[in-house]
């Protein structure tokens, strides 16, 4: 029997990008998620989608917003947008210049939240507790 990620492989991974202020390519997603063709981008979609309505449904960034495109603006592609108008979190075009904009703002948003507050993180000069 195949595994099949859920979001909770999907939000791990894409914390991890936040708290490390990256993004990530589609192609890349999908292949850290294990899919392979012929569905690996009807899979990869169902669980963004998931996300994006777990994220406007408690309020929280869009996490989704740390993936982009690999070519071409550097932000997600028209689906993402899409989705946020059915969902009620965005109101614009899918593309072009107010869409990079808004996306850009999004991203800072979510990378603000999902930051390591200092006091978490270990400092490599600091010796392991015995």
């Amino acid at each position: 029997m195949t595994h099949i990620p859920d979001t909770n492989l999907l939000r791990q991974l894409l914390i991890g990008c936040a708290q490390q202020r990256s993004t990530l390519d589609y192609k890349s997603l999908t292949a850290q998620l294990g899919f392979r063709p012929p569905n690996s981008i009807a899979q990869s979609t169902a669980l963004l989608e998931a996300c994006q309505e777990d994220d406007a449904l408690l309020a929280l960034p869009q996490l989704v917003a740390v993936v982009i495109q690999k070519t071409g603006a550097r932000c997600p592609r028209p689906g993402f947008f899409q989705k946020l108008t059915q969902l009620g979190v965005y109101q614009g075009q899918d593309s072009g210049a107010a869409a990079q904009m808004w996306h850009q703002n999004e991203l800072e948003r979510v990378y603000r939240h999902y930051q390591i507050a200092p006091e978490t993180q270990i400092d490599p000069a600091t010796p392991p507790l015995d």
